[in-house]
């Protein structure tokens, strides 16, 4: 265990109910629960490893579920507001896309049937409340 990780810390912390307060509240959505404070992820208590760009993506499609979250706000956690890439106007698209279909490979690793985040056509994806 490495002295500089963060992780044992703050667990061991959680587990003596002696969190820092002033941290950020952890987002649950049903089976997901993105610990902002700690920067991990869980599925049905299952750690998901993502990057710390993919949590960024996650938590603004889960802090809204059911609302449709744009290509451009997904791009723009990315590369900040306004930066362009790709082919065309629209060629960001193309990297939200490998984004989320990454996250979604990393979340189906745990749980085969994952289909928490649906895509809203020509707009971007959606946070799927869990029995909606």
């Amino acid at each position: 265990m490495s002295l500089s990780s963060p992780l044992p810390t703050y667990s061991f912390l959680a587990a003596a109910g002696t969190m820092p307060s002033g941290g950020p509240a952890p987002l649950i959505q049903g089976s997901l629960h993105l610990r902002l404070d700690t920067g991990r992820t869980l599925w049905q208590d299952r750690p998901v490893s993502l990057t710390g760009t993919e949590m960024k993506m996650l938590r603004l499609m889960a802090q809204k579920p059911g609302t449709p979250v744009t290509y451009r706000e997904l791009y723009d956690l990315v590369h900040g507001p306004g930066f362009m890439a790709g082919k065309g106007n629209a060629g960001y698209r193309a990297n939200v896309r490998a984004f989320i279909k990454r996250i979604r490979r990393k979340f189906r690793e745990i749980d085969a049937g994952f289909d928490a985040i649906g895509n809203d056509p020509g707009t971007g994806y959606v946070w799927r409340a869990e029995g909606a």
